[in-house]
């Protein structure tokens, strides 16, 4: 019997002491601002229609749909936030280049799949968003992490819309915990988000065994390989708020939205927008083509007027 009570006694500690690893920062972040919104992966964008990742255009249809949005963030040569995904402008350019090795004037004069975007500086999406909705600001650790860091937060300084942060990297995550902990901080995680990860990396990673050290208000979790008991646990104990990516199906949608997640989407529509009213993407498109052409009418009046 003895034996009995010991295992049931390591087996307890055991679980409390993986309970502890994988809790968020408590008490919890209030999200109820985050969640009137769906997030529009890298901005609304549609490479077939001319609207490229990432890009300024994007970000504008995402604002005119009302949807929030997830975006990119690293460093160029000469120390400039930029928004992008990939360490190279290999797939986005056609030019085998590190961001990280390129000065932003060098960067500027490559455009995303072959339209006029180029790669855009943070403070242009800033001021385009203008507070019109929320981000969920994702910082690479491609190159110079606390730079980065320290610069989102210099540049996001007097910003007055809702946004959250968030990584892959633990380190990112832990230094706005300490820096920075009243942001709203989120850990990215999948199953193997580094190539040259081992196994116990993985392990620990996808367990969400790095929280005791990040503690972050959320999980941005992989929607394909959030059937995790870590995910799981932390959600039914602590009331995590999941951030499900990236949702590509009307089924998968209806799927997160109705387990209480955030949810990042790419590629169709969700069907309802904080507009409460229906559209498409061409309309968007549209509109927005309308918008540009209405503000170079009234600069060249403005220019008339002056001359």
């Amino acid at each position: 019997m003895m034996i009995v009570f010991v295992v049931l006694a390591i087996v307890a500690v055991v679980v409390l002491l993986w309970l502890w690893a994988i809790a968020p920062q408590l008490p919890r972040a209030d999200f109820s601002a985050f969640q009137k919104y769906d997030y529009a992966h890298r901005g609304l964008h549609d490479k077939e229609k001319g609207v490229p990742e990432n890009s300024l255009k994007a970000f504008d249809l995402a604002v005119r749909g009302c949807f929030g949005m997830e975006f990119d963030l690293q460093l160029t040569k000469d120390g400039q936030v930029v928004v992008h995904h990939d360490l190279t402008i290999s797939r986005t350019c056609g030019v085998d280049r590190n961001i990280c090795d390129m000065t932003y004037e060098e960067l500027s004069g490559y455009r995303l799949f072959g339209t006029e975007e180029r790669v855009p500086l943070f403070t242009e999406v800033l001021k385009l968003v203008d507070g019109r909705t929320p981000l969920i600001i994702e910082l690479k650790s491609y190159t110079r992490q606390e730079e980065l860091c320290q610069k989102t937060v210099e540049l996001l300084k007097g910003y007055q819309g809702l946004y959250c942060v968030e990584s892959f990297d633990p380190r990112i995550v832990r230094w706005f915990r300490q820096h920075q902990p009243q942001v709203v901080r989120g850990q990215l995680m999948c199953r193997m988000p580094e190539e040259n990860m081992t196994r116990l990396q993985d392990f620990i990673g996808r367990n969400m065994l790095t929280n005791f050290f990040t503690r972050p208000h959320f999980e941005a979790y992989d929607f394909h390989t959030r059937r995790n008991p870590s995910l799981r646990a932390a959600r039914r104990v602590f009331g995590m708020q999941e951030v499900s990516w990236t949702l590509r199906s009307l089924e998968d949608y209806r799927v997160a939205k109705g387990e209480g997640c955030l949810c990042i989407f790419e590629k169709f529509l969700p069907p309802e927008s904080c507009a409460r009213k229906k559209f498409t993407f061409a309309d968007l498109l549209a509109d927005s083509k309308a918008a540009a052409v209405c503000l170079r009418s009234a600069e060249a009046k403005g220019k008339e007027s002056h001359s």
